[in-house]
């Protein structure tokens, strides 16, 4: 078993608090740098319903270049052929 001295536990308190002045140091920090440059935002729970809205616009958007694309190719041959048939 072993002994601790004085010297010991005086230097386990002053251990201690030193942790505390660095955790209560960085927090302050942090609420300076946090002000300064705007509060960083949590991370929100990643949810099913927003996954869907997401991938369901992602697919719309696609489907309307795809569309965009398509049409002005059609409509390009349709009038190069009404120009040179007529």
């Amino acid at each position: 078993m072993a002994f601790k001295t004085i010297d010991d536990i005086e230097r386990e308190k002053h251990n201690e608090k030193r942790e505390r002045m660095k955790g209560e140091i960085s927090e302050d920090i942090n609420e300076v740098i946090g002000n300064v440059f705007g509060k960083q935002r949590k991370k929100q729970k990643f949810s099913i319903f927003s996954f869907l809205i997401k991938s369901l616009l992602i697919i719309f958007l696609i489907i309307l270049s795809i569309n965009l694309v398509l049409g002005n190719i059609w409509l390009l041959r349709f009038f190069i052929k009404s120009l040179f048939l007529s």
